[in-house]
């Protein structure tokens, strides 16, 4: 059991500078939008720098959610959402991701965020 299943998240691409994700939205996740604005697309976005952050931590080590910054830019509708997150900056405890959200065939962006992880020992 895993987020990732629990929703039907895709990881598509997986690197220390790059993670791909992408998830097809029903009406149900639109449901549980209307409820909580933004819910998905700050999900989808953590969970995409969180997976690129902890390729970049040494065994031992994890990288600890430190801030979302988000910013919707447009409504969510049925379709396949895709989040693409970059490493802006990983220092030796903190590290920077920015994360966009599109549609499939699309390259209008749904959401901008930036986030920040601090390596923690596990």
């Amino acid at each position: 059991m895993s987020l990732l299943d629990d929703l039907g998240i895709e990881l598509v691409e997986q690197g220390k500078h790059k993670v791909v994700l992408q998830m097809e939205l029903n009406e149900e996740h639109l449901q549980m939008e209307a409820k909580k604005a933004g819910s998905i697309n700050a999900m989808l976005c953590e969970t995409a720098a969180s997976i690129g952050a902890n390729l970049n931590v040494e065994k031992g080590a994890s990288a600890a959610l430190l801030s979302v910054s988000l910013h919707n830019l447009n409504t969510l509708k049925i379709g396949k959402l895709i989040v693409e997150a970059i490493s802006i900056r990983s220092g030796n405890n903190v590290q920077t991701w920015q994360a966009t959200t599109h549609y499939d065939k699309s390259a209008i962006t749904n959401s901008l965020s930036t986030i920040t992880l601090k390596k923690i020992q596990i």
